[in-house]
């Protein structure tokens, strides 16, 4: 029972950790591609400019009691907000399932945290800046150290970089159009240094079939313009943050298909 107790605590607290954390994402996230300190500054409304108090940002709670709009003009807040801030509450959480209280623990869910942060900028702006992925990759690198995974953090950044770096150097020679940004390459080694090779390559390989997938729905609603460009950043990073968690998982199950 004590056991149990204390399970359920670290879980709630992870929980409510990652959700503040997930409050600065969606900060990050805002000012970052707009020049903008996340640091320094005080939250405001983005409509009405009126600066926000504690009781307007608290993770989650703040939005759904003020039903989605700003208490001070009105305006309805997008629900992008608590999302953000419950993936990256869920994030804490399931990377504790995952791994348990250890060393490399801390590092992973700040490693994840900033993903979510890439993804939401990739999506708004076509843009991975390296501000993220640069101590995301260090935050990977210090995450194998502490892990059973060190030996495979440069092979992985190697095999992820490596093999984005090819596909866009074939797509600029072959069909004379930038198919891959140097953003996704650097994504690539992010994510690379902490899954090593095996995991960069399902990674890349879930991101492709997601991004082809919502390639076509695009495309479909677009009625077929195929030069529609998709952030492919937005598929990488979800990916990434998946087989962490559940790679391992898919592996085993591929190998039993294969077996029988």
């Amino acid at each position: 029972m004590v056991a149990s107790n204390v399970t359920v605590f670290a879980g709630v607290s992870l929980f409510v950790f990652g959700a503040i954390f997930g409050s600065g994402v969606t900060a990050l996230s805002w000012r970052l591609p707009r020049g903008m300190s996340w640091v320094h500054g005080r939250s405001r409304c983005p409509a009405c400019s009126h600066v926000l108090g504690p009781l307007d940002l608290v993770p989650i709670l703040s939005w759904a009691l003020a039903r989605g709009r700003c208490r001070y003009c009105g305006v309805r807040v997008s629900p992008r907000y608590p999302l953000i801030e419950l993936m990256c509450a869920a994030w804490a959480v399931l990377a504790w399932t995952r791994l348990g209280l250890v060393p490399e623990l801390l590092p992973v869910l700040l490693w994840g945290w900033l993903l979510v942060a890439l993804t939401v900028i990739d999506l708004d702006f076509k843009l991975l800046p390296d501000a993220l992925t640069l101590p995301g990759t260090v935050l990977a690198v210090i995450a194998a150290l502490l892990g059973p995974g060190a030996q495979h953090a440069l092979l992985g950044m190697v095999v992820g970089s490596g093999y984005l770096w090819l596909f866009a150097w074939i797509w600029r020679v072959f069909l004379k159009r930038e198919g891959m940004g140097g953003g996704d390459i650097k994504l690539a080694a992010m994510f690379g240094a902490l899954l090593g090779p095996v995991g960069a390559f399902l990674t890349i390989s879930f991101a492709a079939f997601a991004g082809a997938l919502a390639g076509g729905l695009l495309m479909a609603r677009r009625r077929g313009d195929l030069r529609s460009e998709l952030p492919f950043g937005t598929c990488l990073a979800p990916a990434a943050m998946a087989v962490f968690l559940w790679g391992d998982r898919a592996v085993e199950a591929y190998l039993s298909l294969v077996r029988h």
